[in-house]
């Protein structure tokens, strides 16, 4: 993977988020659970607490944005019926720039 492509994926904070939790957890996760932290990191508050509004921007950014973008370059896989983010072995190439 080229380093404009590195950083084109890297310059986007939810971009990077997703990211640390794949490599963290080294495990599929939901969008859904992607999402929640996204927002409680942006927003350093429970998502309870915050505007349904709020919330539901971040998914559909997610869900149309920054999750296929990650796709098209095999650094996850992205299950769009199920919601499901899973990490590719493309990842541990991120993982310098993350650091």
């Amino acid at each position: 993977m080229s380093h404009d492509t590195i950083f084109t994926l890297l310059s986007h904070r939810h971009r990077r988020t997703v990211l640390n939790l794949l490599l963290a957890q080294y495990r599929a996760l939901t969008l859904r659970d992607l999402r929640n932290e996204i927002v409680e990191r942006k927003h350093g508050t429970e998502i309870t607490e915050l505007d349904d509004e709020q919330v539901k921007q971040t998914m559909v950014l997610l869900h149309h944005v920054h999750i296929p973008k990650l796709a098209e370059t095999d650094i996850v896989t992205y299950d769009q019926d199920r919601m499901i983010v899973e990490p590719t072995e493309k990842l541990e190439q991120m993982e310098p720039f993350l650091s």
